[in-house]
């Protein structure tokens, strides 16, 4: 991740926007930016104990000693990851560090060899400026076996998922040799079998 990646956004008013790693003291102002987007029903809910134990995953975009905004990558499985908690601190919507911090994100996803990323949001445009399309969410098995059945919207979800390619399918690695697992009791979906 370049931790150094400094510009002046349109809404910046002239002072630099930093987007770096999230550390441990952003998770007050990260619950603070996305609480809003939670009480509206516009995010699903996080606890901070879940932001402290996923501060790893988080990029934030800094401007002035504030974090105004944040998001952060998750991995779903060896060619899948999830843009998720992707927030921009109100008033200060506009000015360009939203995208930032997702054109981050898919570096770090690009570094980290994934071959496709998705969000499930209500803003497809937003999402559609940066590469990603709609697509059908069956399309993405890992992510509703492992999150969506468990999710208290499951049945009537209205978000959309948007995806980005990033490696061709035909350029694509084969998928990975797996060793026999056990169960995994988190997940209802069954391990793959070995090969």
């Amino acid at each position: 991740m370049n931790k150094t990646d400094t510009t002046r956004s349109p809404a910046s008013n002239g002072n630099d926007t930093v987007v770096r790693p999230a550390v441990i003291g952003d998770v007050p102002e990260i619950m603070e930016i996305l609480q809003p987007y939670i009480e509206e029903d516009i995010l699903l809910p996080v606890s901070v104990y879940r932001l402290f134990e996923q501060i790893r995953y988080f990029v934030v975009g800094e401007r002035d000693g504030q974090v105004i905004g944040c998001g952060s990558l998750v991995i779903v499985w060896h060619d899948l990851a999830e843009v998720r908690s992707l927030a921009v601190r109100r008033g200060c919507q506009g000015g360009g560090v939203g995208g930032r911090i997702v054109d981050e994100l898919i570096v770090e996803a690009e570094e980290l060899g994934v071959a496709r990323v998705f969000a499930l949001t209500y803003e497809t445009g937003f999402f559609g400026r940066h590469g990603f399309e709609v697509v059908d969410r069956d399309t993405l098995p890992h992510k509703v076996w492992k999150d969506c059945t468990s999710c208290a919207r499951f049945t009537h979800c209205d978000e959309i998922a948007v995806a980005r390619t990033l490696i061709p399918e035909d350029q694509r690695a084969p998928a990975p040799a797996l060793p026999a697992m056990q169960q995994d009791p988190t997940l209802i979906m069954p391990s793959p079998a070995p090969q």
